[in-house]
């Protein structure tokens, strides 16, 4: 073999142009999962976080309601700034068969004009004349 002949061979080296394009697709294909799936994450980040607001703004006034010891049948509602952002709590009073206890369901929602609510958790409270004399 000559020298220019070996020099020619060295020159054709490489891939080819469907050989690039099919790499170049290959890739293409995969970068499309992995921002999808990044981005689904990050969807679920921010509804798992919005939950864990939602639960700390229902358990706080679930709390104040049994350390305050309101004995009331009426339910009410209101808004409270957590993690800035407002969200918005209502809760229900329901007799129970003991008459010394009340259940109390509270819901937490983004929007307060929208029935779907975020967040809910039910307690129960005495009656505050009983747990008072202990």
């Amino acid at each position: 073999m000559s020298a220019a002949e070996s020099g020619k061979r060295r020159l054709q080296r490489g891939f080819t142009l469907l050989e690039m394009m099919v790499a170049m697709t290959i890739l293409a294909v995969g970068m499309g999962a992995i921002i999808k799936a990044s981005a689904g994450s990050a969807r679920n980040a921010s509804i798992l976080r919005d939950k864990e607001v939602a639960r700390w703004v229902a358990l706080n006034k679930l709390t104040e309601m049994q350390v305050l010891q309101e004995w009331s049948t009426k339910g009410k509602k209101g808004e409270v700034n957590m993690l800035n952002a407002t969200w918005y709590w209502s809760t229900r009073i329901q007799n129970v068969q003991d008459p010394d206890l009340r259940r109390i369901d509270v819901e937490v929602r983004r929007d307060p004009s929208t029935e779907s609510y975020v967040y809910s958790i039910t307690g129960f409270i005495g009656n505050p004349e009983i747990v008072s004399t202990f």
